[in-house]
């Protein structure tokens, strides 16, 4: 492990350790068991300390970037190992390469995919590539495919042809009449698409807690989540966790849905960056009071019937220091009875 990644591990520690200790001094927050100096992994909630930061401890704490370092994002918390490889590499993985599907179907410029060329039953594994000015190269590699079958294909998709030598065979046509044969390529379908989602869940979660710190951690309506996060294959939360809608620029970071009541809830905004193109998403997070955790049900319903419009009133919360500042610690709660009281 390199001087650099030990030196922003024990950063990281510090900041949220001293947060922790922020949050500890309100008078109506009890820890059992209580503990100094620490930092609580946001995955599992179980404590780590100094020690933890050793890579050779039992289950140390790792670097996490949010978004992943593949997708543009930045070293910003730390995970333990276990939960970083229970959820992090698992949910990442698939994620990425939902993206650059997507990249595909769209013949996005640097896109690239492992596909199957096929035309009358015969077949050919290869590769489409799309190049930085949109060029289109279909790569047909025989080392990946059955020979037989790939021969045929190529002789059916490209007949051999004769060319002839107008000096000798002048009587000859120079070349054959060729006409190009029609074949179909497949989409490649690589990536679990459920993962994909909550890999989403993941980073707006994680994002949310590096902006706003131990504070946002309180509350109880954020157990069902962590729960889908660390357990992707079943089904805890509803199948919708985002907003369908393009936010402008100035709303990237975390913010708070308003109105209508059965939409309120936090909502992390952030790009995720492929080689061929930076998409938005917005993930929907349950804030500490009612709809708490319905909100996902709600957008299903509200959202994702008709047209899905939804006249949304929404703010966005400063990117103050929320980890760093006594005073705005539990900015999370502060902005939360802000925004949503009383409308």
């Amino acid at each position: 492990m390199s001087v650099n990644s030990k030196y922003i591990r024990r950063k990281i520690f510090d900041i949220f350790s001293k947060n922790m200790s922020l949050i500890k001094s309100h008078p109506d927050i009890e820890f059992k068991p209580d503990f100094e100096n620490g930092y609580i992994c946001p995955l599992c909630f179980d404590p780590f300390f100094e020690k933890d930061l050793d890579s050779k401890s039992k289950n140390p704490l790792t670097v996490e970037d949010v978004p992943p370092k593949s997708l543009g994002g930045n070293p910003k918390i730390l995970t333990c190992k276990d939960c970083n490889s229970k959820s992090g590499h698992l949910l990442d993985n698939h994620l990425l390469k939902r993206l650059k599907e997507l990249d595909a179907r769209e013949f996005l410029p640097n896109s690239e995919y492992k596909t199957t060329f096929s035309r009358n039953g015969n077949k050919a594994n290869g590769t489409v590539k799309i190049d930085k000015d949109g060029k289109v190269v279909f790569d047909i590699q025989p080392q990946r495919s059955d020979p037989k079958s790939t021969n045929r294909f190529i002789n059916d998709v490209f007949p051999p042809r004769k060319i002839y030598n107008p000096l000798f065979h002048h009587y000859e046509k120079q070349f054959e009449q060729y006409k190009t044969k029609k074949f179909s390529v497949k989409f490649p379908e690589n990536s679990n698409i459920r993962r994909s989602e909550v890999a989403l869940l993941r980073i707006g979660y994680l994002l949310a807690f590096s902006i706003l710190g131990n504070a946002f951690l309180i509350n109880g309506a954020l157990f069902k989540v962590r729960e889908q996060i660390l357990n992707p294959d079943k089904i805890i939360l509803p199948k919708v966790f985002w907003l369908k809608y393009d936010f402008p620029k100035d709303l990237l970071g975390i913010n708070i849905i308003k109105s209508p009541k059965e939409l309120m809830c936090f909502v992390a905004i952030f790009n995720l960056k492929t080689e061929s193109k930076i998409r938005q998403f917005a993930i929907a997070l349950p804030g500490p009071s009612t709809p708490g955790i319905d909100i996902y049900k709600n957008i299903e319903k509200l959202l994702c019937q008709g047209d899905g419009y939804q006249h949304i009133r929404i703010e966005h919360i400063p990117d103050d220091d929320f980890v760093k500042r006594m005073d705005i610690a539990w900015g999370a709660h502060g902005y939360w009875q802000k925004y949503t009281d009383g409308d």
